[in-house]
């Protein structure tokens, strides 16, 4: 009888934890568009960074031009690096599809951002 309600606790407590961990999801602030291939190509990757400044909102515009016409970009990414700032990053113009980008990267008022942005194409 003490085995079985023994192995009951275990039970509940498993089950406790695991749902606690599921509940403890770290918001990210990614951007992450199209999926790459093995003929794809890393075409830019660079990591871009603001300090907070208080009472203000930064951003940042990435303008990426292909050298040849016919390299179109397949996947474009920036991914938070650390802990999150709350910033977002979205495409201005162009994008998958075409041979240039326009990404901009912008903070939360009063944070900053740390940012690594990769574009890939083929």
């Amino acid at each position: 009888m003490k085995t079985i309600i023994f192995l009951a606790a275990l039970a509940v407590l498993s089950l406790a934890s695991g749902a606690a961990v599921e509940e403890k999801v770290s918001s990210r602030y990614n951007l992450i568009l199209g999926s790459t291939t093995s003929r794809d190509k890393l075409l830019h990757r660079n990591y871009y960074s603001k300090s907070p400044v208080a009472n203000a909102v930064q951003s940042q515009d990435i303008i990426f031009r292909a050298g040849n016409s016919r390299v179109r970009i397949s996947a474009i990414r920036a991914l938070e690096v650390g802990h999150t700032q709350y910033a977002n990053a979205y495409v201005l113009s162009g994008g998958l599809g075409r041979n240039n980008a326009t990404i901009r990267l912008q903070s939360a008022r009063g944070y900053g951002y740390y940012y690594q942005v990769e574009i890939w194409g083929h």
